[in-house]
């Protein structure tokens, strides 16, 4: 989807443009230089633009603003397993507050938790803080995995054409 299907689908549903991009967690000045085509933007952007409108469509208003992040992350949580061929029921299980490094079981559910964070994050728009409350970890947790995640990404292959195929998936 690009930024002008966007905007038609967004005057449509009469979707005011600030509440579009305070969903979106986008200004509403980088908004109105991305339709006039005076910025590009980035495919995370359209991304979260994308969702936005998507939970505008479904009926996701302020009631269930706080269910998203939560249903979000166990949704990309299983998708992570699956791509890694992880046990999807252990990393859902597992506790991040446990910081058992040692325990090849606890890292692998780690490896998922951070894929499906930054998924969550980067592909859905999911606010840093809001996947925080809802994995149970701090912001800066999060904050930390989304950044190990993409430095790692530059030296993983695996892990970089995995997160490429996914980004393909969702854009």
């Amino acid at each position: 989807m690009d930024i002008a299907l966007i905007e038609r689908t967004r005057q449509q549903m009469k979707i005011p443009i600030d509440r579009l991009c305070a969903a979106a967690e986008v200004a509403p000045r980088h908004y109105y230089r991305l339709v006039a085509r005076r910025v590009s933007p980035r495919g995370s952007t359209i991304s979260r633009l994308n969702m936005a409108l998507q939970r505008h469509k479904i009926g996701f208003g302020a009631e269930a603003h706080e269910l998203a992040p939560h249903a979000a992350l166990k949704a990309t949580m299983v998708l992570a397993a699956f791509c890694l061929k992880a046990d999807a029921r252990a990393a859902l299980d597992a506790d991040p507050a446990q910081r058992a490094t040692s325990n090849p079981e606890w890292m692998a559910a780690a490896r998922v938790r951070r894929v499906a964070i930054y998924v969550a994050n980067q592909f859905f728009g999911f606010a840093q803080a809001d996947l925080a409350r809802a994995a149970g970890v701090t912001r800066q947790a999060v904050s930390n995995a989304i950044k190990e995640l993409e430095d790692e990404r530059d030296h993983d292959a695996a892990l970089k054409a995995l997160l490429d195929q996914l980004e393909e998936v969702f854009s």
